[in-house]
């Protein structure tokens, strides 16, 4: 079994606990060591049964020749990505899918990516690294997902959408076919997306419309 470290004690990394636990009750593959999390006052304590180790130092402290198998459970991609560029090379970046997950083998996942529970992804599907894709949500078929992307709980990101790097999908999104949003673009719960997007905007609404 694969010895595995979750970076983020808060409810993702709950969560992520939750998917691992039930890729276990299929077939055992991982044992979860503890949460790593850059909030002190949490180290030493214990959630849902798993220990908070320490922080990122803890994992560059313990880094050997066979490098920790680790998982990000944080939806915010710039400190994900920053979390990423300061571990990588100490750890291997770990993939996890739940059981219940459809996924096209014309699909591809990328590295160190999450997908939770009942989401759907169609065939010739892009999922870049560190992305994560919340219950219930779908991808629609030529979907692309490029690094560091948040799509939360039931999203409907429909056929051909192109979603730049680190933009985040809050809960119940909407997006019609062939729609590109930018990059660092921010779409509030249940915004409905009827043209493309521009980088590190904040849309809101049914159409969703730019606030910021």
């Amino acid at each position: 079994m694969k010895e595995l470290y979750i970076i983020g004690a808060g409810g993702l990394g709950r969560e992520v606990a939750e998917i691992v636990h039930a890729i276990n009750e299929q077939s055992p593959k991982y044992r979860i060591a503890g949460f790593i999390d850059d909030t002190k006052t949490l180290w030493g304590t214990v959630l849902n049964d798993l220990p908070v180790l320490g922080g990122r130092e803890f994992l560059k402290q313990n880094a050997g020749a066979d490098k920790s198998c680790v998982v990000i459970a944080i939806a915010d991609a710039k400190v994900k990505q920053a979390l990423v560029d300061d571990l990588d090379g100490y750890v291997e970046w770990e993939s996890i899918t739940h059981p219940t997950a459809t996924v096209s083998k014309y699909s591809r996942i990328g590295c160190g990516s999450v997908l939770q529970a009942y989401v759907w992804v169609s065939p010739n599907v892009c999922i870049g690294n560190y992305c994560f894709v919340n219950t219930k949500s779908g991808l629609g078929h030529d979907a692309v997902l490029e690094d560091f992307v948040s799509v939360m709980a039931f999203c409907d990101v429909t056929g051909g959408v192109h979603v730049e790097k680190g933009a985040y999908l809050a809960t119940s999104v909407a997006v019609i076919p062939n729609i590109r949003i930018g990059e660092y673009a921010y779409i509030g719960a249940g915004s409905v997306v009827i043209r493309d997007i521009k980088a590190n905007a904040v849309m809101v609404g049914n159409p969703a419309r730019q606030i910021r």
